[in-house]
C-alpha cells in the first residue's frame, strides 16, 4: 500500500468528493458522511462478532466504513464489494482514498453484483456483511442464496436493512410505479418475521437480532434530552412505520421440513426431506 498524502492534501482530496459514510481518517480528519453517525444496530451487531484471523466479505460496500471497521477488528483477509453501476454517483473515488489513508489491504472489487458473487474467485468466507443492500434488489433471495454459497458452514452472515415495524405477518411490501418511493432505487420493504423468514429459508440459522431501541423505553432522562419532533418520529416506526433492522446468523446445513425441494443453489445444504 502507497504511503497516505500528506494531512492538507488528503483533507482537499475528501472535500472535494462525496462521502456517505462517516470514516475516522485519523490525524483528526473524519470524513463528511451524509449517512450522518456509523449505524448503531451493525455497530451492535460488530460487538458480539469475532473478527480476529477471519475471512470476511462485505456487500455493496459504498465508501468502506463496514470493510476498514472489519480490518481493524482483526480480520486477516477482507474483500470489498460494490456494483458502481446502481449508484448516481459512479466515479467517486472515496473507497480508494479512505484505503490510502489508513494504508488498508482491503481487496476491493466496484464493479460485482450479488449475484455473479461467485465469479470472485474466492469462497469459505467466515463472516459476511450484507448491510443496506437487500431492499434495493429485484431478487433479495437469490442474493441470500448466492451469499451462503461463498461461506463456510458455520460462518456468519450480519443482514442488515429497512423492515416495516408493527405488523406481526410475514410479507414485504413490493415498490413500483404509483407504490414507488422517494427512492426509485428501493423494490422490497420486508416485515421483520419475513427479514427473519428469508434469513432462515436460505440455510442460516438465527443467533442474534438487533432492533431499534423504542423510545417509550428509554430512560425518562434521555427521552428528555431528545427533540420532541424526533421522538415522535422515531416512536412512529413502532407503531406501523418503516425503519432498520440487523439479523445475524449462522450458515448451516440442515434438515428443512418447510423446504422440500431446495433450489440448485441450495442442495448443497439440504440433508433430506
Amino acid at each position: 500500500m502507497n504511503d497516505a498524502p500528506d494531512l492538507d492534501q488528503l483533507k482537499k482530496q475528501v472535500s472535494a468528493l462525496s462521502w456517505v459514510h462517516t470514516i475516522d481518517l485519523g490525524q483528526g480528519l473524519v470524513t463528511p458522511g451524509r449517512w450522518g453517525k456509523p449505524n448503531s444496530l451493525i455497530q451492535r451487531a460488530f460487538e458480539a462478532m469475532d473478527f480476529s484471523g477471519k475471512k470476511v466479505l462485505d456487500i455493496g460496500c459504498w465508501d468502506g466504513l463496514w470493510s476498514f471497521q472489519a480490518e481493524k477488528r482483526g480480520a486477516a483477509a477482507v474483500h470489498a464489494t460494490d456494483d458502481v453501476s446502481q449508484r448516481s454517483d459512479q466515479e467517486q473515488a472515496t473507497f480508494l482514498l479512505a484505503q490510502r489513508a489508513l494504508r488498508s489491504r482491503v481487496h476491493y472489487h466496484p464493479r460485482l453484483s450479488v449475484y455473479d458473487i461467485e465469479s470472485l474467485g474466492v469462497r469459505d468466507f467466515d463472516i459476511v456483511l450484507f448491510c443496506g443492500v437487500y431492499y434495493h434488489l429485484r431478487h433479495p433471495l437469490l442474493a441470500l442464496a448466492k451469499l451462503r454459497r461463498m461461506m463456510k458452514t458455520g460462518g456468519m452472515i450480519l443482514v442488515e436493512g429497512d423492515v416495516l415495524y408493527g405488523p406481526s405477518e410475514s410479507y414485504a411490501k413490493y415498490f413500483y410505479g404509483a407504490s414507488r418511493l422517494d427512492d426509485p432505487s428501493v423494490w422490497w420493504i420486508p416485515t421483520i418475521s419475513c427479514l427473519r423468514d428469508w434469513v432462515e429459508s436460505s440455510y442460516f440459522d438465527v443467533e442474534a437480532e438487533y432492533p431499534l431501541a423504542n423510545p417509550a423505553r428509554l430512560p425518562l432522562a434521555q427521552r428528555a434530552k431528545m427533540k420532541i419532533k424526533k421522538l415522535l418520529s422515531i416512536q412512529s416506526e413502532f407503531i406501523f412505520g418503516m425503519s432498520r433492522y440487523a439479523i445475524l446468523a449462522r450458515a448451516a446445513r440442515r434438515q428443512d421440513p418447510d423446504y422440500l425441494f431446495p433450489d440448485s443453489d441450495l442442495q448443497d445444504y439440504n440433508l433430506g426431506s
